[in-house]
């Protein structure tokens, strides 16, 4: 099993301390602005590469987490910031996108499915292999992993 964020003391990813169990591929801090979504997307797509088994899900769910965090915490406020960190094994791919602090995301109830608002998390529930949130002092992280075929249940 991966260690979890923040394990290894104040290093950023997973992987100090002993045998990687990830690479980090990139990270990256943008102004807590819509806009900036895609950019994130298309590091995403640029770390990975265009043929990367879990590429489309990845790009997915990025774009959901980092909006979530722009609309839905204090990094969307004047000034915020999200941090995003793309992490790669044999096995899949992790992300973690760190916000500005707010509410504890949930999935909202399931309503009208044509709305064009209110799913992200079912999103990342649905399609991700496995996700969580973690809080600290300056904000929270929200992390999904994207498996590759069968590989098992950790990176």
């Amino acid at each position: 099993m991966i260690p979890e964020f923040g394990a290894c003391g104040t290093h950023r990813h997973p992987c100090r301390g002993g045998v990687p169990a990830l690479n980090l591929l990139g990270s990256v801090v943008v102004p807590g602005r819509r806009e900036e979504v895609a950019g994130v997307r298309g590091l995403v797509r640029e770390l990975l590469g265009d043929e990367h088994p879990v590429l489309g899900d990845v790009e997915l769910l990025t774009s959901e987490a980092v909006t979530n965090a722009i609309v839905h915490t204090a990094s969307g406020d004047e000034g915020g910031t999200v941090t995003v960190w793309i992490l790669a094994g044999d096995r899949g791919v992790r992300v973690e996108v760190e916000d500005g602090g707010g509410a504890v995301p949930a999935p909202r109830p399931y309503g009208d499915p044509w709305v064009e608002h209110g799913r992200g998390l079912w999103l990342v529930a649905a399609i991700a292999t496995r996700h969580g949130y973690r809080r600290d002092r300056d904000g929270g992280t929200y992390w999904f992993e994207v498996h590759s075929g069968d590989a098992p249940a950790t990176v």
